[in-house]
């Protein structure tokens, strides 16, 4: 979540889809659900401040924590349309507990999108001062990943489409 500017798109795009299907945005029951390993009190208090906050539901904790994830689970439980984004910890072993941890949430149809693939695709020590680079990052969790969950198969059309990409090879949709 960081500083929450993808949380506050995230809820403009679900108010616009409310919009477009005739329903008033404060009456729908579409949200946003961030998680983050440490929400700064100033970040906090300027989402709070946000117009679109009561499309937003704010998770302080590690994503893979057994109590955050069944928060999310609650905060998901009967929804009818799930799409996840992973966005933290880049390392292989965190994406892979976080594919572990929500993919069974995601809606047949609907995707699991994984930033940050593109760290295998870049000169190895790119980021010398994390835990991730070449050979243990989000994109050898997903090829990794995907070996055992055949109802997910990375979209390729999208990567097509955007041509320049943080997440290639992140687009994984859920077909079954």
């Amino acid at each position: 979540m960081a500083h929450g500017g993808s949380l506050a798109l995230s809820a403009s795009l679900l108010c616009l889809l409310d919009v477009a299907e005739g329903l008033d945005p404060r009456q729908s029951t579409r949200k946003v659900v961030g998680v983050d390993i440490d929400i700064r009190p100033h970040n906090r208090e300027a989402l709070d401040q946000h117009p679109l906050r009561f499309k937003m539901e704010l998770i302080e904790g590690s994503s893979i924590d057994p109590e955050i994830v069944s928060q999310v689970r609650r905060h998901t439980e009967n929804r009818k349309q799930v799409l996840v984004s992973l966005d933290s910890n880049h390392t292989h072993e965190h994406v892979l507990a976080e594919l572990n941890a929500y993919a069974d949430l995601i809606s047949v149809g609907s995707y699991c999108i994984v930033f940050d693939t593109c760290i295998e695709d870049l000169p190895v020590g790119s980021f010398p001062n994390r835990p991730w680079d070449v050979g243990n990052n989000p994109k050898t969790a997903v090829h990794v990943w995907l070996k055992s969950h055949p109802e997910f198969a990375i979209d390729k059309d999208i990567d097509n489409k955007l041509l320049i990409s943080v997440a290639p090879d992140g687009y994984l949709k859920r077909i079954k």
